[in-house]
């Protein structure tokens, strides 16, 4: 877990998760049971501002160009709510999504406690430091927490064949 006090990052707090992500990890040399469908990083920021929290523009705009800096291709535009005064009375912020050719992206925000949470999953690799310093620059947490999983992990052992036939499955 990645802890920040300050603005500063730890060019080397997600390197033992990163040596782990690589490409031949997802399609390559790796082992069945070793195989990853994807990576997840969860990146929680506290302590942001409020109108940030509040501010769908930014957050659209995050969306945009968080895909841009993970080179990655989005499907469509990011698609961005305002939380349900109705539903959720008093309780100011967002939740925004975009779906990208690699899986997608996340955002959700909560004026009230100051918090942002970036859910990135992609079947593509990315650079877990570079992202996080991405977050960090745009939300301007006091601080971050992350976990990293790998999604789909042995998948191509999992994968249960028996039964299906060749071609069988569409969308």
């Amino acid at each position: 877990m990645l802890n920040l006090e300050t603005e500063r990052i730890e060019p080397t707090a997600l390197a033992p998760e990163r040596e782990t992500m690589s490409e031949n990890n997802l399609f390559g040399s790796a082992t069945p049971e070793e195989a990853s469908w994807g990576y997840q990083l969860i990146i929680d920021c506290f302590g942001c501002d409020v109108e940030t929290c509040c501010d769908l523009e930014k957050g659209y705009e995050f969306l945009d160009k968080i895909c841009v800096h993970l080179h990655m291709t989005k499907q469509t535009q990011p698609y961005i709510f305002k939380t349900c005064e109705t539903t959720f009375p008093g309780k100011p912020g967002y939740s925004g999504w975009i779906p990208i050719i690699e899986s997608g992206i996340q955002v959700h925000t909560s004026a009230n406690n100051r918090f942002i949470s970036v859910d990135v999953y992609s079947c593509k690799v990315f650079d877990l430091d570079e992202t996080v310093a991405f977050v960090q620059k745009w939300f301007n947490p006091t601080r971050i927490d992350t976990q990293f999983f790998h999604r789909g992990k042995g998948y191509l052992q999992k994968s249960f064949t028996e039964g299906v036939t060749v071609g069988a499955a569409r969308c």
